[in-house]
């Protein structure tokens, strides 16, 4: 098992949240490095589009292709 340390008020806030939620620590821990890892992903996609915007050129094209692709939705292709 690896180990790694941590500040002594995260150990104490991790055995808070493990007593008020009945979790252990590793599922504890577990879902919050998960939640870090979608935010930042989420941060990294919301600065890409911001940076795709500033792009007039770009931006238009992304929209044209955005037009292009609802016109599938109504092909009356259904999923069963």
């Amino acid at each position: 098992m690896a180990q790694t340390r941590i500040l002594d008020s995260d150990h104490a806030l991790l055995q808070e949240l493990a007593a008020s939620t009945g979790k252990q620590h590793q599922e504890i821990i577990h879902e919050a490095l998960e939640a870090f890892h979608r935010d930042r992903m989420l941060d990294e996609i919301n600065a890409a589009f911001a940076a795709l915007k500033r792009d007039n050129k770009a931006w238009r094209e992304e929209q044209s292709e955005r037009v292009a692709w609802d016109g599938t939705a109504a092909d009356g292709v259904t999923r069963e």
